[in-house]
């Protein structure tokens, strides 16, 4: 399974590994890739991920999901 989605608060390399790093710890995550530029997150997953979930991980560490 593929989830795209923004965020907003991207603005660095030091977010980039942040998020990464919190996503791909997430056991039903595959990979996690943070696009800085267009402030995307891409998610491959073997199993359907919740954005809400994913919204509530990366709220925890003062990041907002846009769908």
């Amino acid at each position: 399974m593929e989830l795209k989605f923004k965020v907003p608060e991207i603005s660095c390399e030091h977010c980039k590994n942040t998020i990464e790093t919190i996503l791909n710890n997430e056991n039903n995550i595959i990979s996690a890739f943070v696009d800085i530029e267009k402030k995307e997150v891409l998610i491959n997953s073997d199993t359907e991920v919740s954005i809400s979930a994913i919204g509530t991980l990366l709220d925890d560490h003062g990041y907002t999901v846009v769908e």
